[in-house]
């Protein structure tokens, strides 16, 4: 075919694709214009760069070797891409260059994730049964969502409870509750072995815990466990910084007490029958055992609890208060009819209100 007015058709084709600049070759055809080589002689290419459109992809032929290439890059850029997407987005029919999706895939070294979906989808009910117990029996704490969630298998199915689990494992039944405390403890040895130089602080801290009830021997065991050797060399305090700590602790204490005298009669150092209380605070004919620990990367334990309420039974008393520099989360607890309460140095104005209503 030939035009009668090649000229004018060369104009109407570089208006039209003014108005519409991703025009194809088909698109061109549709609107009645065909053999557009004829009108411009270097192709869609020309008439796009006449036209000063930007074309919408380069018109150069590519080589076989060009396109596998170019495939293989979009497959790196994108594991997680469908054969519909490689095609749509590189403009390039791949099938023709691989024989499906899974050697395209293999040719990039990519791992082709749905053929383990498809691996997924065969197994039998055996099979899966005994994936779930090779599971439980290397991570005994873990649980049904966690079964769903590393093996895409619905454990519901499998089993009526997690205690026929463990029959099957050969295994003693563990309950909800100590399931998160060996949680907490594979936590914290992870936090350990990440990082050997941690203190308690910043292990009870950043895993949320309190590492001395959850160990052996505490800190010692919980880096015994960890397989990694405790950094004794922060115990090796010389005698001055030992004497400056107990002294800044000596300091803390009678900076406290001034205070409290405000308050009441003060009677410091009292001896009960498990151990000496620093502080006894006496007002309108009630009294207080306080407790006061200078503390400065160490953080309020049970165990300082467990101390406060023993003076509080020895002395016939049934509230208790630690004043500390940075209190715990948790200030508050009530040991049969013993009340303890632990407040930091800038809430001492609040002691007299908490004694007077008791």
């Amino acid at each position: 075919m030939s035009y009668k007015n090649p000229e004018g058709k060369r104009k109407e084709v570089i208006e039209f694709l003014k108005k519409n600049p991703t025009a194809t070759y088909r698109k061109l055809k549709e609107a009645g214009y065909i053999h557009i080589e004829r009108l411009f002689k270097n192709g869609l290419k020309e008439a796009y760069k006449e036209a000063g459109v930007e074309p919408p992809r380069t018109f150069e032929t590519k080589t076989k070797k060009e396109k596998r290439k170019i495939i293989i890059e979009y497959i790196k850029k994108h594991p997680n891409a469908g054969g519909q997407d490689i095609k749509k987005d590189t403009k390039i029919n791949f099938q023709a260059l691989f024989k499906d999706t899974p050697t395209a895939f293999r040719a990039a070294n990519i791992f082709y994730p749905r053929e383990e979906k498809v691996r997924l989808r065969k197994r039998s009910k055996e099979e899966k049964i005994s994936e779930i117990i090779k599971l439980v029996k290397k991570n005994p704490e873990t649980t049904f969502e966690e079964i769903a969630n590393k093996l895409r298998i619905n454990p519901y199915k499998m089993f009526k409870n997690f205690n026929e689990i463990y029959k099957i494992a050969g295994m003693n039944m563990i309950s909800g509750t100590h399931k998160r405390a060996l949680k907490k403890k594979i936590a914290v040895i992870e936090f350990i072995k990440n990082n050997p130089l941690a203190t308690q602080r910043e292990i009870n801290l950043n895993c949320k815990t309190r590492i001395q009830g959850m160990f052996e021997k505490g800190i010692f065991g919980a880096y015994k466990e960890a397989g990694v050797e405790f950094p004794f060399e922060r115990l090796k305090l010389h005698g001055s910084a030992i004497n400056e700590i107990k002294q800044r602790a000596k300091d803390f204490e009678e900076k406290i007490a001034r205070k409290l005298s405000c308050y009441g009669n003060v009677n410091r150092l009292v001896k009960t029958k498990r151990g000496v209380a620093d502080i006894i605070l006496e007002r309108n004919n009630k009294k207080v055992i306080i407790e006061v620990k200078d503390y400065l990367s160490k953080e309020i334990s049970n165990h300082e609890i467990k101390q406060l309420n023993k003076y509080l039974e020895d002395c016939n008393c049934n509230l208790g208060l630690l004043i500390c520099h940075e209190k715990p989360k948790k200030d508050s607890f009530l040991i049969d009819e013993n009340r303890l309460i632990i407040l930091d140095e800038s809430e001492l104005r609040k002691i007299p209100k908490i004694i007077d209503s008791r």
